[in-house]
């Protein structure tokens, strides 16, 4: 008895001297009052992000696989070159390490860079200089040097070639599908499909992986372009992110309750780049639920100390930011990359380097 109202007391005075820092310490003038700052109530909005999602059929521009006229060839690309109406002309050529290809009578020619049609005007004027009615066809047939990477619960993480038409679905059977694991005598999958991410040129992609591989809603099969980074994460890990403006942006271990103060004192505090509002992104990351709060009016009792949940984003928006949607997508796209460098990392850690940890990619846990 005694001994469980000593540890209480001890992190009452822990989160005591945490907020007299939050509230007090250097750097956190976005945490005063704000003069003039409106009367408002909580606001909460739900979204849908994936209602129209690139299809998985789209043209190039859309995300599709890329088009022959307009693709830049790349090292390790094959093309399948011939001359029509000559036979035993046809030849599998690769770009090889110096960008070049090399074919008969033509000898060698640039090509990585170059679009099909730049190269098949090269090739002509080649075998023009030898054949009079030589007319070259160049046919891709495969895409080397495009990739996409799919990282986290799957059976085999890491990256893969992108071959003709590469969608969601296809990249889930590369990988080998979902990783399972045993659950009180049972199989069980072990990822978090609501919070999977599929991030382009540094964007998040809104896909609802859950309709896709649970519903079978074949309109979030989207198709992947160079470069993609599919992130599963596990549904084992329970953690809160906290992002945006904050003076220490992390991950919170969740082991009982954590409130959005708590959070916050561990992330540092407000910095001065924000206006005092908070907004808690939850739920579906295709679908999700933001609740709008100000910490002065926290503060003040006005509005609540929201309890969190694992898997919640806690995000503090620069004042630059005005709309809501643009808020919630951008609180997105920094917790995917947060969640997808952090995993591309730990594959790293686990392949090359099992023994060696990394303190400052340990989530805090709040008692």
């Amino acid at each position: 008895m005694n001994s469980e109202r000593y540890r209480r007391g001890r992190r009452l005075a822990r989160w005591g001297a945490s907020a007299l820092l939050l509230l007090a310490g250097g750097g956190c003038a976005g945490l005063r009052s704000i003069p003039g700052e409106p009367d408002e109530p909580v606001h909460v909005e739900s979204f849908d992000l994936a209602a129209s999602p690139v299809p998985a059929d789209a043209p190039p521009g859309g995300g599709g696989a890329p088009s022959p006229a307009r693709y830049t060839l790349g090292i390790g690309d094959v093309l399948a070159i011939s001359i029509y109406g000559e036979d035993g002309s046809l030849r599998e050529v690769p770009v090889d390490p110096n960008g070049n290809i090399s074919y008969l009578m033509v000898g060698s020619v640039p090509a990585a860079g170059r679009t099909l049609d730049a190269l098949r005007q090269d090739l002509q004027d080649g075998v023009s200089r030898k054949l009079a009615r030589g007319l070259v066809q160049v046919i891709p047939v495969r895409f080397g040097s495009q990739t996409f990477s799919i990282l986290g619960e799957v059976s085999y993480p890491g990256t893969y070639l992108i071959e003709g038409h590469t969608t969601i679905l296809h990249a889930l059977a590369a990988a080998r599908g979902i990783r399972t694991g045993y659950f009180r005598n049972s199989t069980a999958e072990m990822a978090d499909l609501r919070n999977a991410t599929l991030m382009r040129q540094g964007r998040l992609v809104p896909v609802d992986f859950m309709g896709l591989l649970k519903a079978g809603e074949m309109r979030q099969n989207v198709a992947l372009r160079n470069g993609d980074i599919l992130t599963i994460p596990s549904a084992l890990v329970r953690n809160i992110y906290v992002l945006g403006e904050v003076n220490f942006p992390r991950t919170v271990g969740f082991v009982s309750s954590v409130s959005l103060l708590q959070a916050l004192t561990e992330a540092r505090g407000l910095r001065s780049g924000s206006d005092g509002r908070i907004v808690v992104v939850r739920g579906s990351l295709a679908r999700p639920e933001a609740t709008v709060v100000r910490f002065s009016r926290i503060l003040a009792g006005k509005h609540p100390n929201l309890a969190l949940a694992p898997g919640d984003i806690v995000y503090v928006p620069p004042r630059r930011l005005a709309f809501l949607r643009e808020i919630v997508e951008t609180a997105i796209t920094t917790y995917a990359t947060t969640v997808s460098s952090g995993t591309a990392a730990g594959l790293y850690r686990d392949t090359f380097a099992p023994d060696e940890t990394d303190a400052t990619q340990r989530p805090i846990i709040i008692p």
